[in-house]
C-alpha cells in the first residue's frame, strides 16, 4: 500500500492507537475462536481470510492516506426488505415497514457488486426481517461468499435448516435481537407472543452450525438502572454466545418524538457494565460487550465514509438512523447526521 517500510510502520502504530481509542483507551483483552477463524467483535471480519486483509487495507487508508484517492468504504449494510412478523417499539424502519420488495435479486446483487468493487469487505443482512426473502438472502451469501457476511435478525423462523443452509452458502456471522431477559417483556417489546421463543431457538440452531453469534439489545433507561444488564450478561453467558452489542434507543421511527434516548447516567452505567464484562478477571469468560456509542465518544461516526446503507429500494444512506440519501461514496468526510 505505502512501498516504504518507514510510513507502513507509521500506518501500522496509528492503526493500533486508533484501536485503543475505539476501545476506551483500553487494550483488547478478549476475544473468540469459531472453525472459521478468530475475532474480537462483529464489525471485522474474522482472521484470517481475503476479506479481513480486505478490509484493513481499507482502514489503513482511511487511517493514513497513501496518495491514492480512493474511497475508503468497507463495511454495507443492506436491507433486502422491509417485510417483518413482530411490530417493535423501537423499529427505526416504522414508516416503511412491510412496504412491498422494490429490488430483484438481480439488482441487489448489482448494487452491491458496486459497493464491493469501491472496496466494501463486510455485508450486514438486515430489514425489516430479511429471513423473510430467505431465497435471495441465501443466493446473494453464496454470490459474494468470499466477503465476511452477516445477518441482524430476529431470528424468526430461524430453523436449524436454515441456519445449515446458510452455513453452506458461506455466512459467517449471525447477530440476534433480544431485549430482555424476562421473555414476557421482550414479547412484549416485539410486540408478538412467539419473539422470545423464536429468537432462543434460532440462536441455539447457530451456535449448533457454529457460526458466531451476538446479541443485539437496545436496553431503555429503567432497565438500565434496575441492573438489567447484569442480568441479561448471565442469560447471555448461559446460551454461550459469543457477543452482546448495546445499541442505545434512539427517537427515530416508532420512537419517533419520545423521549427515550439515554441520558449521562444511564451511559456512564453502560460503559461500566462494558468495562466489567471486558476487563474483569472473574468475567473473562462471559461474552465480549460492544457499544458502538461509547466509541463515538473518542471516533466521529464513519457514515457515509466507511461504512454505508444500501436500502430496500436502491437509495443510498449514511446509516440507519440517518435518511438523507447520498449519491456517492465519500472519500474525507462523514455524512452521517444522526
Amino acid at each position: 500500500l505505502y512501498r516504504d517500510p518507514i510510513k507502513s510502520y507509521r500506518a501500522l502504530k496509528r492503526l493500533l492507537q486508533h484501536g485503543r481509542k475505539v476501545n476506551n483507551g483500553s487494550a483488547l483483552k478478549k476475544g473468540f475462536w469459531v472453525a472459521d477463524g478468530y475475532g474480537w467483535d462483529m464489525f471485522h471480519p474474522l482472521f484470517p481470510g481475503k476479506a479481513f486483509d480486505s478490509f484493513f487495507y481499507q482502514h489503513l487508508e482511511e487511517i493514513m492516506p497513501s496518495g491514492s484517492g480512493r474511497p475508503v468504504l468497507r463495511r454495507l449494510l443492506v436491507a433486502i426488505t422491509k417485510k417483518c412478523p413482530l411490530q417493535c417499539a423501537h423499529c427505526s424502519e416504522w414508516d416503511s415497514l412491510n412496504q412491498k420488495d422494490v429490488l430483484s435479486l438481480a439488482e441487489l446483487r448489482h448494487k452491491i457488486a458496486e459497493m464491493v468493487h469501491l472496496g466494501v469487505s463486510q455485508i450486514v443482512y438486515s430489514g425489516g426481517e430479511p429471513l423473510n426473502r430467505f431465497a435471495d438472502l441465501l443466493a446473494l451469501v453464496e454470490h459474494f461468499r468470499d466477503r465476511s457476511q452477516w445477518i441482524y435478525t430476529s431470528a424468526y423462523g430461524l430453523d436449524r435448516e436454515k441456519a445449515q443452509l446458510l452455513r453452506d452458502a458461506g455466512l459467517e456471522g449471525v447477530a440476534v435481537s433480544l431485549d430482555h431477559h424476562i421473555p414476557e417483556e421482550h414479547n412484549s417489546f416485539r410486540n408478538n407472543a412467539k419473539a422470545w421463543k423464536e429468537a432462543i431457538s434460532g440462536i441455539q440452531n447457530c451456535l449448533a452450525e457454529g457460526f458466531p453469534v451476538a446479541l443485539n439489545i437496545c436496553p431503555q433507561r429503567d432497565y438500565i438502572r434496575s441492573g438489567g444488564m447484569d442480568k441479561f450478561m448471565e442469560l447471555a453467558n448461559e446460551l454461550g454466545v459469543h457477543m452482546v452489542n448495546i445499541l442505545e434507543p434512539r427517537a427515530v421511527g416508532h420512537w419517533d418524538g419520545e423521549d427515550v434516548e439515554l441520558g449521562q447516567t444511564e451511559k456512564a452505567m453502560l460503559e461500566s457494565v462494558w468495562k466489567k464484562y471486558n476487563d474483569q478477571d472473574p468475567y473473562r469468560s462471559y461474552p465480549i460487550i460492544t457499544y458502538p456509542g461509547m466509541a463515538r465518544k473518542k471516533t466521529p461516526c464513519g457514515g457515509g465514509l466507511s461504512y454505508l446503507l444500501l436500502d430496500y429500494d436502491g437509495t443510498l444512506r449514511p446509516c440507519p438512523f440517518c435518511k438523507t440519501p447520498i449519491t456517492e461514496v465519500q472519500r474525507e468526510r462523514s455524512l452521517c447526521e444522526a
